[in-house]
Parts: structure tokens; C-alpha cells; sequence
């Protein structure tokens, strides 16, 4: 299943951040590696 949490503005950007879980019987386990701390270019 992906969880994906975004933030639009309207006629300007968007942006959203994907992430892949696994739910199993035991409960779930994030597939993603990277983090979600804000970079700037």
C-alpha cells in the first residue's frame, strides 16, 4: 500500500511524498529508505 500526504497550491506547486508500506499479520513495515527531512536547491 503507498501513503501519499500532499500540499498544492493552487495555479503555483505541489508537492507530495510517497511512501511504500508492507502490512503483514505482525503489522507493517516501511519499504522506503530515504528521509523525509527538508532540502533546499
Amino acid at each position: 500500500m503507498t501513503v501519499e500526504p500532499g500540499v498544492y497550491v493552487q495555479d503555483r506547486f505541489g508537492i507530495r511524498i510517497e511512501d511504500m508500506v508492507l502490512v503483514t499479520e505482525r503489522g507493517q513495515r516501511d519499504l522506503n529508505r530515504l528521509t523525509h527531512d527538508l532540502v533546499l536547491v
